[in-house]
């Protein structure tokens, strides 16, 4: 899977890069088909005290891109809130195929019984 960065108004340290790139790969465990995810980070301190920071990223996968954005005062609890919402939709991209193949079969099997 490829990383791309975009920042706004914003320096990461390398500790918090890794920290990024590892909530990342974890996600690979949902689905191996991530081709590529994007990360946007901004700062904004003209907004709200409490969302200073925004973070989104996008999952390009096969017929489908993943998306969650996310805005707080703090790094690591945005980070934390976007993964969950990733790790939300690629349970539900998951079950979708498989869904799909169950009632694929379904009608194949009443075909083949006439």
């Amino acid at each position: 899977m490829e990383i791309k960065y975009f920042f706004q108004n914003f320096k990461l340290n390398s500790q918090n890069k890794k920290f990024i790139e590892d909530k990342i790969k974890k996600l690979e465990r949902f689905s191996e088909k991530i081709w590529e995810a994007k990360i946007d980070l901004s700062y904004r301190p003209t907004r709200k005290k409490e969302q200073t920071i925004r973070l989104e990223i996008n999952l390009r996968m096969p017929n489908k891109i993943l998306r969650a954005e996310e805005r707080d005062k703090d790094l690591l609890n945005v980070i934390e809130k976007v993964e969950k919402k990733l790790k939300g939709q690629l349970r539900k991209y998951r079950t979708f195929g498989e869904k799909k193949k169950r009632e694929t079969q379904k009608i194949i099997d009443k075909i083949k019984r006439g």
